[in-house]
């Protein structure tokens, strides 16, 4: 842990307020302050129990232009301080986050339904990014090329560039809105954050924590809603910038929209990850790596391995392998400090996960483990760790991002048929072998090629 984070006494947090006072109400941060004006909410649950736990004000137009106008008066002062004053900023934004590191992960555990180790990772992977984000003055600095040319100099400058959105995923309630916001502010913009609805509690408890840090009124922003707002911010002509991660879908018409009104737009959709085994491979290591990379984060992260393709005559042994370590997963709820495998954020994620499963067999796939028995019976939003051998390209199970605890176990006779699998899946799809050095050599060259 950094700075001591896991030694902290346990504080009060979001989790507590619920069991002791019921509902809560999570509203927008504009210019400095709540912001209660909405004309629209939704219910956050806990993915635990799959109850309703409290209730996210949705801004309106007005409320989202209200925090343009306020981020964008902000930006006048605030692109012209210096880099070390805002890395100073920044490091006090840090600190702020340790001293309340307990309240964060409460929220977290609660809302996102993460176990608490995987969001104390992901607090820790937040603190490592205000580090960097601090050491703007090493990152930053642009670059002279004098006399390139008969009294000609070249020189790169850096400017804000004015009023920057992020649209935050569920999945990393803690550490996407810290890097969105960061590195925008640090490099001299203004910030709106749109947290997803359905986990909308931290990035608002950012805005307090950057106001206590010292951020002047309107540098940052929280407006909540829905796709709506999203498509507001984006096509809105004093947004300059907006970051997104979410579907490759959302991910796409956004970045048509911000060509439309010439706003930038980094857009990050989803992928397909899949795990080569060669022939040589450890299979015990392999297994080990499968079931951690599959079903860690009930499979909600867009690097999880959610494909093993397995190379030649070693398929049976490594599939029985990742089977024998399956039971071994402790699922529960993520207020039991030994459960290992927690929910999927929604009663809705988990019917369609649900569907890709029913889907599988009758699609020609074998169901290897069905995690459906063990999560049946829970009241919560759980999807037991599942295995489906014999998937091939074409299957639904197979083509689509399902983000959740699903492993599709895909046979290849070599690894040039691997590789033609793995480059023939249409979402951007990453591929991570395991094998000794220099076989894994050789495809790591088939992969550059």
């Amino acid at each position: 842990a950094e700075d001591g984070i896991r030694d902290q006494p346990r504080s009060r947090g979001l989790g507590d307020v619920y069991k002791r006072q019921g509902m809560y109400i999570v509203d927008n941060f504009i210019n400095g302050a709540a912001n209660t004006v909405s004309d629209d909410s939704s219910l956050i649950i806990d993915p635990s129990y799959g109850k309703d736990i409290g209730k996210v004000l949705y801004a309106t137009t007005d409320t989202a232009d209200l925090a343009i106008e306020s981020a964008k008066q902000a930006f006048e002062n605030w692109s012209l301080t210096g880099l070390s004053y805002r890395a100073e900023l920044i490091l006090k934004f840090r600190q702020g986050i340790i001293d309340r590191s307990n309240e964060i992960i409460d929220i977290c555990t609660t809302e996102a339904g993460k176990t608490r180790p995987d969001a104390e990772a992901e607090l820790d992977r937040a603190i490592q990014a205000l580090t960097n984000a601090s050491a703007v003055q090493h990152f930053y600095p642009s670059h002279l090329s004098p006399n390139v040319a008969g009294g000609i100099d070249i020189a790169d400058r850096r400017y804000p560039i004015g009023v920057i959105a992020g649209v935050g995923p569920f999945n990393f309630p803690i550490l996407i809105p810290i890097l969105h916001s960061a590195m925008a502010l640090v490099t001299g913009n203004t910030y709106i954050a749109k947290p997803s609805e359905k986990v909308p509690s931290i990035s608002r408890l950012y805005g307090d924590i950057y106001k206590e840090s010292g951020l002047p009124d309107g540098c940052y922003n929280v407006v909540n809603g829905s796709k709506e707002i999203v498509e507001h911010l984006v096509c809105h002509k004093d947004i300059a910038g907006l970051a997104f991660i979410g579907s490759t879908g959302a991910a796409r018409s956004l970045k048509m929209l911000g060509v439309e009104h010439n706003t930038k737009v980094q857009a990050l959709g989803g992928g397909k990850n899949h795990m080569i085994v060669l022939p040589d491979a450890d299979l015990d290591m392999s297994a080990d790596a499968a079931v951690s990379a599959s079903f860690g984060a009930a499979g909600q992260r867009c690097m999880a391995v959610s494909v093993v393709v397995a190379v030649g005559d070693i398929a049976d042994d490594l599939i029985n392998k990742i089977k024998e370590r399956m039971p071994n997963l402790i699922m529960g709820t993520t207020d039991n400090n030994d459960t290992q495998l927690g929910p999927v954020i929604s009663m809705e994620n988990k019917q369609r996960i649900y569907s890709f499963i029913d889907a599988a067999e009758s699609e020609g796939a074998t169901l290897s483990v069905d995690g459906r028995k063990l999560s049946d019976d829970k009241e919560g939003c759980f999807v037991g760790p599942t295995l489906i051998d014999n998937v091939k390209p074409g299957m639904s199970v197979y083509e689509n991002e399902i983000f959740g605890p699903v492993l599709c176990f895909v046979r290849a006779k070599t690894y040039e048929e691997a590789m033609v699998i793995t480059h023939g899946h249409k979402p951007v799809s990453y591929t991570h072998l395991r094998a000794h050095e220099t076989e894994a050599d050789l495809v790591c060259r088939l992969l550059l090629e």
